[in-house]
């Protein structure tokens, strides 16, 4: 289990809640480890998927793709697969433009044009696996034997996959009618005189890192279930996302329908990691299928189909540079980085969090960080857990090695010289964003002390009986969790706010339903909004139960990502809370005859606060609410709240991460023998919840790091590995020795002083075992500056000129 390192509230400046305050002897749910609600449906499998549900008359849809990188579609043929038994309606590129809009965007990339993306591609398509006609059919057997029989004729057109190659001036420009080359966009941030105070440097040292890209892979693919009424004009939608609430809007938007037209439900979501933000071509193709044959209409992704059409994440390209003083005090950083989108501008499009944390826990004021979106034929790119700061993240601690072995200062030292102090916080970085509180150097130390580093210093050279040399590296990181405010969304050109949003509503048996429009994605949403909401009414837990997903009883919302839901839901929960107890209160005391304010709520009773044998069921409570029968006059009858909360404030989660490695320095081969990380989250409000958050998110950290790539053939522009057979995604048995160490400082910016934490696992690994691997290999002068770290990587690594000067 995790270790938690509690801190005292007037260490943050931040006060303890009233509502906590407020409690009786009744046991608090906030911090305490609850088992999760969810899982009792999902163990005895009465989860509900989007492939569990089968109406009667349900049609299946497949998708004919594009099989070049780069293609112009020169006609489509259709009338065999037309007259084929089962089959019962063929979308086509031209039916796609009549009957709706491009695919809308939801963050766009400041200063950029749009990208004209329909939902089957027009003239060209620039990615394998664009779709390019939809069949609707009884089955979906049928429905691919149709596609077999569409004869489409392409022109094979020039590629690039290459994200370098694709932003040199003299490369073909794949969207000519809205771009002069292929940057969509380039976003500048930066204070002080980076470049000045960069050339001026006493110490200087740069590199260009590449980052893989990388699926999400969650178990359940793609999916939805569309349904049209005519005669009640109302299109329902069993969706496979993480953001129902948006998806309806976006419908809307694409349908050319009223959003009230529109029912989106996604109850149990089978992981998502920010690739089911937001609506995707089968959507759109799914929906107008079903309107047109009055059907229902299904679609599953299938693996192969997932490969090449769900949006990808991490690529990228950074040029960081470091410049220090002779006793390694950074006095500038710059990270000029390009990213590559794809083909087209998916949902999410491209990351911004690479820019917002580039220079990451340190104190700098001078620095300067530039994006730019650089598109290519391959599939298009959305968020990714993470999404930009386990990139950055891997460029700017790997520098911080190399400038310590350059500087022969010891790499913990380094950053402790640099590190802001908890005094310096909150803290504006040159990007803008602000640091809420924290203790940095105290989680260095606690990883510093847990990987026993002082001993492997005091044995180097750390050489074991096989030959294999030991190395133990480091990484700092922070993470941004949940989102500033709806300004600043707005500034940057997003289309959805920073609020979060709860219905509380009694029923006659006395127990609380919870409606929020959060997807259950395998977060544990569901179980965290209850300990809330428990311990904001000091009812027991038992006596709340949670409807998510449904846009169709659940208010206004945002959705589940960005490590945002508990940050924006717990303030949601509290608002709508207090006005849920206080009018209670005032029923209850109508039935005690006696003032509201001598009242409270406990358990599943309202009570007198000096007499507890003076006091009536909430069942009783609610009953009179709901009739409207012996409630006070002035009183209206129902018992409901509904609050819609905005963060004032982002909230930094941070932490450190140390691994320890034993390298084989003839094959490259290497083990992780250990690895400890160091987080805090704020306050927990369940740590068994964060210990699984955590652990999760390493497995894929430690997945982009170590072995997951998507491949592109140079030439041909193909994609080399896009089965499970070829693409290597950890399991169980991959995992290393996991440590997790905890420190708990409430965040002053959040109710309860939450902060996220469904990402920071996926932020530290990559940096934290290159530098380890490095350390190892340092008698060797070994640098590695790509991702994924496979034995053949290290390999090569340990044969470049540096490697076979230092040993000739």
């Amino acid at each position: 289990m995790l270790d938690r390192v509690n801190y005292e509230l007037q260490q943050t400046n931040a006060e303890p809640d009233e509502a906590l305050q407020q409690l009786s002897s009744r046991e608090k749910q906030i911090g305490k480890q609850v088992l999760r609600v969810e899982d009792l449906r999902l163990v005895r499998g009465d989860g509900c998927f989007v492939d569990d549900e089968k109406p009667a008359r349900q049609l299946e849809m497949a998708v004919a793709r594009c099989p070049f990188p780069h293609a112009r579609i020169l006609s489509i043929d259709i009338s065999e697969a037309l007259l084929l038994p089962g089959v019962k309606h063929i979308l086509c590129p031209q039916d796609i433009v009549e009957q709706s809009e491009p695919l809308t965007v939801l963050r766009p990339v400041p200063g950029a044009p749009a990208l004209p993306y329909y939902a089957l591609a027009q003239e060209r398509a620039l990615h394998e696996g664009q779709p390019i006609v939809s069949v609707a059919a009884t089955s979906r057997a049928i429905a691919e034997d149709a596609i077999e029989l569409i004869n489409i004729e392409y022109e094979p057109l020039p590629c690039i996959t290459d994200t370098a190659r694709t932003i040199e001036p003299d490369a073909p420009v794949l969207h000519p009618e809205c771009l002069k080359s292929n940057i969509l966009a380039e976003n500048v941030d930066q204070a002080g005189e980076a470049f000045q105070k960069f050339d001026s440097a006493e110490i200087t040292i740069e590199d260009t890192f590449r980052v893989n890209r990388v699926t999400p892979l969650p178990m359940e693919t793609r999916g939805i279930l569309v349904n049209w009424r005519p005669g009640a004009r109302r299109l329902t939608l069993r969706m496979s996302t993480q953001t129902p609430h948006l998806v309806r809007k976006q419908l809307a938007e694409i349908l050319r329908m009223e959003e009230s037209c529109i029912d989106v439900t996604a109850s149990d979501v089978g992981g998502g990691f920010g690739m089911k933000l937001g609506a995707y071509p089968e959507d759109v193709l799914a929906s107008l299928h079903a309107m047109a044959v009055r059907q229902p209409v299904k679609w599953i992704e299938d693996r192969l189909e997932h490969f090449r059409s769900a949006t990808h994440g991490r690529e990228s390209l950074h040029n960081y540079r470091i410049g220090a003083t002779k006793d390694g005090k950074f006095v500038s950083l710059v990270d000029d980085y390009v990213t590559d989108l794809g083909g087209w501008n998916s949902s999410f499009g491209s990351s911004q969090l690479s820019s917002v944390t580039f220079t990451g826990p340190y104190k700098v004021t001078d620095a300067y960080v530039r994006r730019r979106v650089a598109i290519t034929n391959k599939t298009p790119v959305g968020a990714y857990r993470g999404y930009g700061q386990p990139e950055v993240n891997f460029a700017r601690e790997v520098l911080v090695d190399r400038l310590a072995r350059k500087l022969k200062i010891n790499p913990v030292e380094l950053r402790r010289k640099n590190l802001l102090q908890p005094s310096d916080l909150p803290w504006k970085t040159p990007s803008g964003a602000v640091y809420d509180s924290g203790d940095y150097p105290l989680s260095l130390d606690m990883a510093v002390k847990a990987i026993n580093y002082d001993a492997h210093g005091k044995q180097a050279p750390n050489i074991r009986a096989d030959g294999r040399r030991v190395g133990v590296g480091f990484s700092v990181f922070i993470e941004r969790t949940g989102y500033a405010s709806a300004r600043f969304l707005m500034k940057r050109g997003s289309k959805f706010g920073a609020h979060e949003s709860v219905t509380l509503r009694a029923n006659r048996s006395g127990y609380i339903d919870l409606y929020t429009g959060v997807s259950s994605i395998g977060q544990s949403a569901e179980t965290a909004m209850i300990q809330v909401c428990a311990d904001v009414l000091n009812v027991d837990i038992d006596r709340i139960r949670v409807h998510a997903g449904d846009t169709a009883s659940t208010p206004l919302n945002t959705g589940a990502f960005a490590s945002r839901t508990m940050i924006a839901a717990a303030g949601a929960i509290k608002e709508a809370g207090e006005v849920f107890r206080d009018k209670t209160l005032r029923i209850a005391a109508a039935a005690l005859e006696c003032p509201a304010s001598e009242l409270m709520i406990e358990g599943s009773l309202v009570r007198h606060r000096q007499d507890a044998q003076r006091c009536v069921p909430l069942s009783n409570v609610f009953n009179r609410a709901i009739v409207g029968q012996g409630i006070p006059a002035d009183e209206s009858p129902g018992l409901d709240a509904t609050a819609h909360y905005e963060p004032p404030e982002a909230a930094f989660a941070f932490g450190t991460a140390a691994a320890q490695v034993a390298v084989d320095p003839v094959t490259g081969e290497y083990e992780i023998e250990r690895f400890i990380l160091v987080h805090d989250c704020g306050t927990v409000v369940n740590p068994m919840l964060v210990e699984g958050q955590v652990r999760g998110a390493l497995m894929q950290g430690f997945g982009a790091a170590l072995s997951e790539e998507l491949r592109y053939d140079d030439e041909t522009g193909q994609l080399l590995n896009g089965t499970m057979m070829d693409y290597f995604a950890p399991t169980s048995a991959d995992a290393p020795p996991v440590e997790l160490l905890h420190t708990e400082i409430p965040s002053p910016v959040t109710p309860f002083g939450v902060r996220g934490v469904g990402e920071v696992g996926t932020i530290a690994p990559a940096a934290a075992v290159t530098n380890a691997i490095c350390d190892a290999l340092a008698e060797f002068n070994v640098e590695i500056s790509a991702l994924p770290l496979t034995p053949e990587a290290v390999w090569r690594a340990m044969h470049s000129p540096q490697f076979e000067q230092t040993t000739s």
